[in-house]
C-alpha cells in the first residue's frame, strides 16, 4: 500500500468488488491471504497516515464511565448520525478540572488509533474542553452546587469572628502584595500578635498546602478550647488579584472542607471586589480583598479608645449619680421618727416580745396538757395488755370451758350407755342359750364340733352331740336315713 493513500482510499480499496470474483480458498490478484493482525495493522498505519497526529472533535457525551479500579475514563462522543468510542487515560484524566456527565457538549482532543482486541478504532482523548464555557468555570459551578447542597455555605453554620483578636495567624505567601497590604492595616496596633504561615498560593498543589495549614493552626485547639498558648483567634486567608487559572487554588474541595471544618473563624480575601472564590463562600467572613480583611479584623480595635472614653464618662456619671441617691436616702433616713424617738421603738419591741412570751407560754400549756391526756390513754391500754390480766382472762375462760366439757361428757357418757344396754338386750335374744330355752336344740359333730345342719352330713358310725338348754346327749348314728322318724 502506497504511503501517500489515506483511510478512506483504502476502505474504497476494500469495499470495490474485483471483476473477476477468486475462486473460493484462493487469495485476490494471486496474493496469500493475510492474518487479522496482519489487517488491522494496515488499517492503524493508514489512519495514521490519513488523519493528523491529534484532533479536535465537536459532539456529545454519552456513556461516560469513570472506572474506579484502574482511573481511566470511558465514553461514547457523538452527534445526530454518528458516533466514536474514547477513552481518556488515568494520567491524562488527573488534568480535568470540571467532572463530565453525560449529555455535555465538548471538545475532546486526541488521537485516532485502533484497539486491536476489539478490532475497533477510537479516540484516545488527551484533554476535554466544554463548549460555551471554559473547564475551570464549569468545575467551579459543580464545586459550588456540591458544596452549597451539603449545606456548607448556609449562615447557620459559620462562626463568629472576635470582636478583640489578639492572635492573628495570617495563610498567604511572603512574597506577594497582599502580605504587605495586611501587614501595613495590622502593624497599626503593635500590641497585636501576628503569624505568617507561608503557603503557595498560585500552582499546581497550592490547595492542598493551604488546607494542610488550616488544619495545622486548628491542632492547637481541642475541643473548642486552646490546647496550647500558640493558638490563633482568627485565621486569614489571603493572596492579591489574579486571574481564574491564578486563583483556583481557592476553589479546590480540599480547601473549602478544610475552613469549614475549622475550630477558629476563618476570613478571606481573595483578588480584588469582583472576585468570588470557593473558600469565599465556605469562609465565616468573605473580605474583598486582603486589605478589607485586615481592617475588618481591626475595626473594634480602631474604635477601642472612642468606646473607653464613652465608658468612663457612662461610669462617672452612674457613679455620681448613685451617690447623689445614697445621700438623699441617708438624709430622709436621719429625718425618720426612730432615730428622733429611739426609745419608742425598743418600747414597742419590748411590747411585742411580753405578747409573744405569753402566747408562749399558753401554746406549752395546751400542749402539755394534750400529752398528759394521751399518756394517761395510753397507760390505760397497756394495763389493759398487762400479761397478769391476760392470763387471768384465760383461766376464767379455761375454768368455764373445763365446766362445759364435764357437763357435755356426762350427756354422751348416758347416751352411749343407754345404747350399750339396748344391743345388750339384742345379743341376749339372739343368743344360742335363749334360743335352746325356747324348746330348740344343736346337734354337733363330735369330731370336729361341727354343726349338723343336713342329713347328707352324717353317715353311719358318726359320734354326734345334742345340746339342750338342760344338759348335752350323746349318740351314734346307725343309719343315716334314720332322721325321717322324726318327720
Amino acid at each position: 500500500m502506497a504511503a501517500k493513500s489515506n483511510f478512506f482510499d483504502f476502505r474504497e480499496s476494500l469495499l470495490r468488488k474485483p471483476e473477476n470474483p477468486p475462486r473460493a480458498g484462493a487469495a485476490p490478484s494471486g496474493r496469500e491471504p493475510i492474518t487479522v493482525a496482519q489487517l488491522t495493522a494496515d488499517i492503524e498505519r493508514a489512519l495514521k497516515g490519513g488523519l493528523p497526529p491529534s484532533v479536535a472533535v465537536k459532539g456529545e457525551l454519552s456513556n461516560y464511565n469513570h472506572h474506579r479500579g484502574s482511573g481511566h475514563h470511558y465514553f461514547t462522543m457523538k452527534d445526530g448520525s454518528a458516533c466514536i468510542d474514547c477513552v481518556m487515560f488515568k494520567s491524562d484524566a488527573i488534568r480535568l478540572k470540571f467532572v463530565p456527565n453525560d449529555g455535555m457538549e465538548v471538545v475532546t482532543t486526541g488521537r485516532v488509533a485502533v484497539y486491536a482486541q476489539r478490532g475497533r478504532y477510537q479516540l484516545y482523548a488527551t484533554s476535554i474542553q466544554p463548549l460555551g464555557q471554559g473547564a475551570l468555570e464549569l468545575a467551579f459551578q459543580q464545586m459550588r452546587a456540591k458544596l452549597e447542597a451539603e449545606g456548607l455555605f448556609a449562615h447557620e453554620r459559620k462562626r463568629e469572628l472576635p470582636r478583640y483578636p489578639l492572635h492573628i495567624a495570617l495563610v498567604t505567601s511572603t512574597n506577594t502584595a497582599a502580605v504587605a497590604d495586611m501587614l501595613k492595616v495590622l502593624r497599626r496596633f503593635r500590641f497585636l500578635r501576628l503569624s505568617i504561615y507561608h503557603v503557595p498560593v498560585q500552582g499546581e498543589g497550592c490547595g492542598a498546602k493551604i488546607a494542610e495549614a488550616i488544619r495545622h493552626l486548628n491542632s492547637c485547639w481541642m475541643d473548642g478550647e486552646r490546647a496550647s498558648p500558640q493558638a490563633a483567634d482568627v485565621i486569614v486567608v489571603g493572596r492579591g488579584g489574579g486571574s481564574l487559572e491564578d486563583l483556583w487554588g481557592f476553589n479546590e474541595e480540599a480547601v473549602a472542607r478544610a475552613i469549614a471544618g475549622s475550630t477558629i473563624p476563618v476570613i478571606t480575601g481573595i483578588g480584588h471586589e469582583v472576585d468570588v472564590s470557593i473558600a469565599d463562600l465556605v469562609a465565616d467572613y468573605h473580605a474583598h480583598t486582603p486589605t478589607e480583611a485586615a481592617q475588618v479584623l481591626t475595626q473594634h480595635w480602631r474604635a477601642a479608645g472612642d468606646g473607653l472614653d464613652n465608658l468612663t464618662r457612662r461610669l462617672t456619671r452612674t457613679t455620681a449619680a448613685t451617690i447623689g441617691d445614697a445621700s438623699s436616702r441617708l438624709a430622709n433616713l436621719a429625718r425618720h421618727e426612730f432615730f428622733r424617738r429611739p426609745t419608742d421603738r425598743v418600747n414597742q419591741m419590748r411590747q411585742r416580745l411580753d405578747d409573744a412570751e405569753r402566747q408562749l407560754t399558753m401554746a406549752a400549756e395546751r400542749r402539755l396538757n394534750r400529752c398528759r391526756r394521751h399518756l394517761d390513754d395510753s397507760a390505760t391500754r397497756l394495763q389493759r395488755r398487762d400479761p397478769a390480766h391476760a392470763i387471768d382472762l384465760r383461766r376464767q375462760r379455761l375454768a368455764h370451758l373445763e365446766a362445759r366439757l364435764n357437763r357435755e361428757a356426762v350427756v354422751v357418757m348416758r347416751k352411749r350407755r343407754a345404747i350399750l344396754a339396748g344391743l345388750e338386750g339384742q345379743l341376749v335374744a339372739l343368743s344360742p342359750e335363749s334360743v335352746l330355752k325356747r324348746g330348740y336344740s344343736i346337734t354337733t359333730l363330735s369330731r370336729d364340733g361341727s354343726i349338723v345342719r343336713s342329713t347328707s352330713q352324717l353317715n353311719a358310725g358318726d359320734r354326734i352331740t345334742t345340746k339342750f338348754s338342760d344338759g348335752d346327749v350323746k349318740s351314734i348314728v346307725e343309719d343315716g336315713k334314720q332322721g325321717r322318724l322324726f318327720e
